[in-house]
């Protein structure tokens, strides 16, 4: 490739892949907002239509551990166009449904094209910028994913308001259109048709992380909770079963060789735990302002508009801060400043003003998109070429699994503390939420120390 095409394929494969991940993170934020308006529509009951949101989570689960080993063996060009392809059409088939099981197959579909979709776009990234240029690459795709679950509810509520509901799935259809021509053109091709695939561990992991998924999805709706955690520990067994079978195994999915690289071992295991904070944060803010300030879904997202505008502001910012203190002492720093972030939100209650409220938000969306882009970067960073695929399709099942848990134990944390404290005014359960998810975000701070002191 020349020097005029590699430019132009650096310029424009890491904005096919944010699009990629802006339309899979919209699509699903916008769905969620309007699912007591399907349910009407369908004549369904809640219960069976909250399905639209389960079925797509469990579907991302059991293909995201297949899109290593997939891109190894046959391109990131192929596997994302295929992606693409396959969320597209499940876009479509999701506008035309007249039915409610029509609608949930349609969003199966829907939901093995967003597994492949996303760890696709990011391995591409991966394997075509440099080191010292991956950050940026990584921060132009990582953004527009942390607004989309930021300006989902303000779209769905706009849909369902003035617009008929099919076009909240209609709208992906252009845009994915759109990534299949450029993807063609720009994606990177490099591929073993050698590598083989270890089908039998392929199906115990996904199980294994399907069922945590499911198990997560069911303690954020109950408090009831027998049942999900029988069906998590059934999914730790599986992944304990499949980590055995990976020891002995030629050909693993995911090798135990990855872990025996010391930034990518830290960088997951402070990803897993910094990410149960930053999980709570789409999920904690509109149900705060809902019954704090009594706003409905639209207004929530409108409200929430300044943890999207300081995500794009801090993109300049993350660069420049790594070159300056390297990825162990910025991420300590930053990680301890997303904790009191967390923390901050104690100072609102009933009675709190726009101004301190925009604020707080300001400051969280610019500390977590830093966040995200500095623990994303320094997990892959040392990945040989080999490692890539399964490093960065690791990575995605693990921010998948740790954001969902993230949900589930905000929403465990506020019952129990509504459980204990009867007759406290509902601001308090929400600070001692926010008090224990900064508690949680700062032992990441301790996992990333542990780093060496890379810079760009």
């Amino acid at each position: 490739m020349n020097a005029v095409n590699q430019d132009k394929q650096k310029t424009l494969l890491p904005i096919v892949a944010a699009i990629a991940f802006f339309m899979a993170s919209l699509d699903t934020t916008s769905v969620n907002t309007i699912i007591p308006y399907l349910s009407t529509i369908f004549h369904s009951p809640l219960a069976t239509t909250k399905n639209i949101i389960i079925f797509y989570m469990i579907a991302n689960s059991l293909f995201i551990p297949l899109t290593g080993v997939l891109c190894q063996k046959y391109s990131c060009r192929t596997i994302f166009c295929i992606a693409l392809f396959i969320f597209t059409l499940g876009s479509l088939l999701c506008g035309i449904s007249n039915t409610m099981n029509e609608l949930l197959a349609a969003r199966i579909i829907q939901g093995m094209g967003g597994a492949l979709m996303l760890p696709v776009g990011r391995l591409a990234v991966i394997q075509t910028f440099p080191k010292d240029q991956l950050i940026k690459a990584l921060s132009m795709v990582t953004i527009p994913g942390l607004m989309g679950p930021l300006i989902g509810p303000i779209v769905g509520g706009i849909i369902a308001s003035y617009l008929n509901w099919s076009v909240i799935f209609f709208i992906n259809i252009p845009f994915g259109i759109a990534g299949i021509y450029f993807a063609l053109k720009h994606f990177p091709t490099q591929n073993d048709k050698n590598v083989r695939i270890d089908i039998w561990g392929y199906f115990i992991f996904a199980a294994g992380i399907a069922l945590v998924t499911y198990a997560l999805s069911l303690y954020s709706e109950t408090t009831a909770y027998t049942l999900p955690t029988i069906i998590f520990c059934v999914g730790l067994v599986l992944l304990g079963a499949y980590w055995i079978r990976s020891l002995y195994h030629d050909y693993p999915l995911f090798s135990p060789k990855l872990f025996k690289i010391k930034s990518f071992s830290i960088g997951i295991l402070g990803n897993l735990v910094a990410r149960l904070g930053c999980g709570a944060v789409p999920f904690m803010i509109p149900l705060m302002l809902q019954r704090l300030l009594g706003l409905s879904p639209v207004a929530c997202g409108v409200a929430m508009l300044p943890l999207a505008i300081s995500a794009m502001v801090a993109k300049p910012f993350v660069s420049k801060s790594i070159k300056l203190m390297g990825y162990r002492n910025f991420l300590f720093i930053n990680t301890l400043a997303l904790s009191a972030s967390y923390v901050s939100y104690c100072l609102i209650n009933e009675h709190s003003g726009w101004v301190l409220i925009s604020v707080l938000m300001f400051i969280t969306g610019f500390v977590n998109s830093m966040q995200f882009t500095a623990m994303n970067t320094v997990t892959v960073l040392d990945l040989s070429p080999k490692r890539q695929p399964a490093g960065s399709c690791l990575l995605s099942t693990v921010m998948q699994v740790s954001m969902a848990s993230g949900v589930a134990i905000s929403a465990i944390l506020l019952t129990l503390d509504e459980t204990v404290h009867l007759h406290a005014l509902p601001a308090t359960h929400f600070h001692f939420t926010w008090l224990y998810l900064g508690i949680i975000t700062v032992i990441s701070a301790f996992i990333f120390v542990l780093l060496p002191n890379k810079r760009i």
